[in-house]
């Protein structure tokens, strides 16, 4: 990082003296619209110690990052009042569901858009692609890493997040943007579920926490709310509304992420960075990493060591302890942990973790519904990171997977957003990893030689527990010619420089 200031700095004055030096005056106004030019469009390549941001140990003081529901409230209530400084712009509050689908809670579905005010309202489902056209985009997509693609779905490129930006009206570099949980997923017949299941909507909104932070975002612009607006909205003094903003496309007026003069592509990493990771124990020689790293897998515990229930080859029947008889790992077409009632479930080629990761469950750092799905207070969180699971010392880069990277997103968000921790994630997660199998007994499964670069299941760089049955194995396919797993960071790098 210093080289390449320095070096951009010498540019700059080479460029100045040939300005002073030239004879003539077309000449001089000629190399200082070169130099004016040069220096417009620099981009910042940050590292993962350059995005940190810390929680005050009060969320209410937070008035981006994490923020409480009285600061929301003071926020839509009066707005130009009491916007923070930083912030010329406009409110835009992005629900991922109705606030009122459990009843005892907020009786209106929306927080109360203002437009007068520059106070904006939408659900994340408003913004509709021909793919999803009742909504559903959750900020990725399938991409071609050089070595998958058409399968496993990574950052959303940067056609998608300016379109999106352009949907809710969004200028990054002026408005702050507050992501918030309505009630939560997996409700059925009016029930409020564990945070298992329902406090999967505190993924969706982490997750496009890292997705804008990816394309240059600014914490200062960002916010998720803590806790969801069922449970905390009436007490807090957050307005509610039976209705919700239109969609206007002329807002922003063409903004787009190309003009966010910083490179945060660190965040995410490729599979070769993880298999460096894994081949010497977290201390690879990464840019833009500190000089130890920390896998910890987001999962539950259970399926991190094998001993969660797993289904059987007939899916259609749970075991118990299944030790090497049964699927866990649920592979990139399918959705959520093994399920009897699902019926067409597909899984990986085997099951096991990253070798030197350690187990962290995403919903150990939030409580349950009761509480509206809250993440735990900054000591707690400190205390689970530093002591309970010991993944942090100073030094360290905590990386967070899982197996798609959403559970991973509870737990990147606290590192890095509260506790100020360097963090970056591994957005292919298992469903990538698990894929470059060699030794597996049905030999239509194994994709690559046995000498492959970035074979993985080997003690070298995986704890193996076991090759899964083949019968409903899907792994993406793979490209044996590939040079680089990090083919759409290069991309969507090209499309911002």
């Amino acid at each position: 990082m210093t080289q390449k200031w320095i070096q951009l700095f010498t540019t700059f004055l080479l460029l100045s003296f040939s300005v002073s030096c030239a004879e003539k005056k077309e000449d001089n106004n000629t190399l200082l619209a070169g130099l004016l030019l040069f220096a417009a469009n620099q981009v910042k390549v940050n590292t993962a110690a350059d995005l940190v941001n810390e929680s005050a140990a009060d969320y209410n003081q937070n008035n981006w990052g994490l923020i409480t529901p009285q600061t929301l409230a003071r926020f839509v209530n009066n707005w130009q009042t009491n916007k923070p400084s930083h912030i010329t712009g406009n409110l835009i509050i992005l629900q991922t569901d109705a606030a009122d689908r459990v009843a005892g809670g907020a009786a209106s579905p929306y927080i109360t858009e203002n437009p007068s005010q520059g106070v904006y309202v939408y659900l994340l489902d408003d913004y509709k692609t021909v793919d999803l056209p009742s909504g559903g985009f959750r900020f990725n997509q399938t991409r071609d890493t050089g070595l998958f693609s058409n399968s496993v779905r990574y950052q959303a490129n940067g056609q998608f997040v300016d379109d999106w930006l352009k949907t809710f009206g969004i200028n990054l570099s002026k408005d702050l943007v507050v992501f918030t949980v309505g009630t939560g997923n997996g409700i059925t017949a009016g029930a409020y579920p564990a945070k298992a299941v329902g406090a999967g909507a505190v993924q969706d909104v982490t997750r496009a926490v890292y997705w804008l932070r990816y394309w240059g975002a600014d914490i200062k612009n960002l916010a998720i709310l803590n806790g969801n607006l069922n449970k905390k909205a009436t007490g807090a003094g957050i307005p509610l509304s039976a209705s919700r903003s239109g969609i206007n496309l002329e807002r922003n007026a063409g903004f787009s992420v190309k003009q966010l003069r910083v490179d945060n592509t660190v965040l995410t990493l490729g599979l070769e960075d993880i298999y460096e990771i894994a081949k010497t124990g977290g201390t690879a020689n990464l840019p833009g990493l500190t000089a130890k790293q920390q896998i910890i897998d987001a999962r539950p515990a259970t399926q991190y060591n094998g001993t969660a229930d797993g289904l059987n080859v007939a899916r259609n029947a749970l075991l118990t302890n299944p030790g090497n008889q049964a699927y866990i790992t649920t592979s990139f077409q399918s959705s959520g942990a093994p399920s009897a009632s699902a019926g067409n479930q597909t899984f990986v080629p085997f099951e096991g973790n990253i070798k030197s990761s350690k187990t962290f469950p995403w919903a150990d750092l939030l409580k349950d519904n009761a509480d509206g799905y809250e993440f735990l207070d900054k000591a707690a969180i400190k205390t689970l990171f530093d002591t309970t699971r010991a993944v942090y010392s100073p030094g360290t880069t905590i990386v967070s997977q899982c197996r798609t990277n959403f559970e991973a997103q509870v737990n990147g968000f606290a590192s890095l957003n509260i506790l100020g921790y360097p963090t970056v994630y591994y957005d292919g997660s298992l469903v990538e990893w698990t894929a470059l199998v060699a030794g597996h007994g049905t030999n239509s499964i194994n994709q690559v030689p046995a000498d492959f670069k970035w074979r993985t299941d080997t003690s070298n760089v995986s704890t193996f527990l076991w090759y899964n049955e083949p019968t409903h194995v899907v792994r993406p396919v793979v490209n044996l010619t590939a040079t680089t797993t990090k083919k759409f960071i290069q991309e969507d790098k090209a499309y911002k420089y």
